[in-house]
């Protein structure tokens, strides 16, 4: 596991340590934050605040060459590279609002363009992302709408708000509550995986809709928009992040493998389980909460879990 710090450094811990208990195998330090870490072919790409992109691989001996990293500059310090993600084999890389395309092999940029949303704000930075098959999901920070770009040919296909499927969830809750956070209302995490995009939010609801099927023709005119839905089980504050993890029982190793290096979750896992965090547990279901323990945990972090 590699971890990376605000004062540039990268701590390497064994996947089995117990990190609070274990002093860390090995620690390299950079001119910069790190803000972003991904791994694809093979290869650790890590992007600093100075805007730079530096690049581990392994060496003859299996092992990670740590002593000679290759570099690049990508951002800038005003607009460094924010967010990484593998995509169709590609890196995409996040400089505020705009995606430059970096290919792993020569760590060239293939090409660059903007995010925006129809209605976002042209300035508004990217704020999270996730992929699946041929599709890009994209939320601008303070937007309450996600866009879908193609992976492969980088073209706008769709757009979907989130708004009315939270205000539903929100309909339990007390009056001046919803209120607030319809209009504070945000995305704040994305997940793919399986069949379904799962969205976090500033009120705590999560999201699902169904992915749509993107091949290498779709495009803008052939796509539909999918229907959203909540889930009953969510945070009382914001959510805070949603990832996912493999269950046993992946019945190709090898399989998994590709998947994971053609870029995102493995998302055809047979098991899979999706955790989100975030600030305090909430019940959309039910609006009565006993008088003692409402908001005692409101500020605590919980994890849910599902099985998917």
């Amino acid at each position: 596991m590699w971890l990376g710090t605000d004062n540039g450094y990268i701590h390497i811990f064994h996947t089995m340590d117990n990190i609070k208990t274990t002093k860390n195998k090995l620690k390299l330090q950079h001119s910069a934050s790190i803000l972003s870490i991904v791994i694809l072919d093979q290869k650790v790409f890590v992007s600093l605040a100075n805007g730079d992109l530096v690049v581990y691989k392994r060496g003859t001996d299996g092992c990670w060459d740590t002593s000679n990293p290759e570099g690049r500059t990508v951002g800038t310090v005003t607009s460094p590279v924010i967010k990484m993600i593998a995509v169709a084999g590609k890196l995409w890389c996040v400089c505020q609002n705009t995606i430059i395309v970096i290919n792993p092999v020569n760590l060239t940029s293939q090409v660059s363009f903007q995010v925006n949303s129809v209605e976002a704000n042209p300035a508004r930075a990217i704020q999270c992302m996730t992929t699946s098959g041929h599709g890009v999901w994209i939320a601008s920070q303070n937007s309450s709408k996600v866009v879908l770009y193609h992976a492969t040919h980088n073209q706008y296909l769709l757009e979907v708000s989130i708004a009315q499927a939270v205000a539903q969830k929100l309909l339990a809750t007390d009056d001046i509550i919803r209120q607030h956070k319809t209009a504070c209302l945000r995305i704040t995490s994305l997940l793919a995986c399986k069949d379904l995009l799962w969205i976090g939010t500033s009120a705590g609801v999560i999201l699902t809709l169904t992915l749509p099927k993107i091949t290498s023709s779709t495009s803008k005119m052939t796509v539909s928009v999918p229907a959203v839905s909540g889930i009953v089980h969510g945070h009382t504050g914001h959510v805070r992040f949603l990832t996912s993890i493999e269950m046993p029982g992946v019945s190709d190793p090898g399989l998994a493998h590709r998947r994971r290096s053609y870029g995102g979750v493995n998302s055809r896992a047979t098991q899979m389980m999706v955790i989100s965090g975030g600030d305090g547990y909430e019940d959309f279901s039910n609006s009565s909460q006993d008088s003692e323990t409402a908001g005692r945990d409101d500020s605590t972090n919980h994890l849910l879990l599902w099985q998917v």
